[in-house]
Parts: structure tokens; C-alpha cells; sequence
């Protein structure tokens, strides 16, 4: 059974052209579309090849707003951004793409800048419950650690949660478990 979530109108590809993004969760996975009338418009070379520009853009987008413009680490709030990049918040993948990560919501979160690339590197890990966990502090400036919630941010939206074998994947990387 498939459940459609209208996510509004957004940005895609220009901060011109403005189309529906919509969320539809097929068998646990939740599958961008858009209202694109299918113009022949080639897919965008350079990116993997299953997945064109209009992909990332409408998943950046539905990350940002099903966080509501707040990083997922901090709780930090953050206005929608005036063009498509946000100028505070980094959308980054849990599991990266070159490791095999899909281009799926639940493998993507919200972060500000600064804890980018120490998610990435992992620096910092979420468990199966969300609780944050940072597996070397002495590798961090007190400052973020600080920062950091107990638990990660998550949307209210299940279909839109981080997935735990994304999570998982992310730990055993970070945490090597």
C-alpha cells in the first residue's frame, strides 16, 4: 500500500521554477516525486546514473522542510533558505552514496556546518533510539560538544526518521560496531 504525503511547493533546479514535492512511501521506502509534466528533459550526467539533478534538489528540499530549516544535531533553527542552498544547514547522507547509500529521505539528515564534517568523519554517531553519541570528545571542540543534543532531532513524520540500518552502517564506520 502506498501512502502519499504532499511535502508543499518548493524550489527544484532553480530558484525560479517551483514544483510540487511529494513523498510517497512504497513498501518502507519513501520515493521522491515530482509534478514534472515529462517535457524529454535528459538526465543530468554526472550524478549516479539512476537519479538526475531534479532528484538530489527535490530530496535536499524535502530534508530541509521535514526538519522544519533545524539541524538534526543541535536543534538549531533556521529560516527557509531565499535561494535553493541553505546557507547554515548541510543535508548530509548517513550512509554515503559512494558506500552503497540510497538517495532516500531516512538516509539523509539536516546538519549546520560546523558538524558536518565531523558526522561524516564519524566524530559523531546516532544509535537505533537517537541518542547521540560522540565515541571521542577529546577530537571535539568543547563549543560543539555543547552544542550537541542528547538526541538527535527527528521529524514527527515516521516515513521521514532516519532508517537504523542507515544508522547502523554510520556506526559501524564511526564507532566500528
Amino acid at each position: 500500500m502506498s501512502k502519499v504525503v504532499m511535502i508543499g511547493i518548493v524550489p527544484l533546479a532553480s530558484p525560479v521554477l517551483l514544483r510540487k514535492v511529494i513523498a510517497v512511501e512504497k513498501m518502507g521506502r519513501v520515493v521522491i516525486d515530482t509534478d514534472d509534466d515529462g517535457m524529454g528533459e535528459e538526465a543530468q550526467r554526472g550524478f549516479a546514473a539512476d537519479h538526475g539533478l531534479d532528484a538530489y534538489s527535490s530530496l535536499y528540499q524535502l530534508v530541509l522542510v521535514s526538519y522544519g530549516y533545524r539541524c538534526a544535531l543541535t536543534g538549531a533553527h533556521f529560516g527557509a533558505p531565499a535561494l535553493e542552498l541553505h546557507a547554515e544547514l548541510e543535508v548530509e547522507a548517513i550512509q554515503p552514496r559512494e558506500q552503497g547509500g540510497p538517495l532516500a529521505i531516512e538516509n539523509y539528515l539536516p546538519v549546520v556546518h560546523s558538524l558536518a564534517r565531523p558526522f561524516r568523519e564519524g566524530l559523531i554517531a546516532v544509535e537505533d533510539d537517537y541518542r547521540i553519541v560522540v565515541p571521542h570528545p577529546h577530537l571535539l571542540d568543547q563549543r560543539v560538544l555543547a552544542g550537541l543534543r542528547v538526541g538527535l532531532l527527528v521529524p514527527d513524520e515516521a516515513m521521514f526518521r532516519p532508517g537504523t540500518a542507515f544508522l547502523a552502517y554510520h556506526r559501524r564506520y564511526a564507532l566500528g560496531r
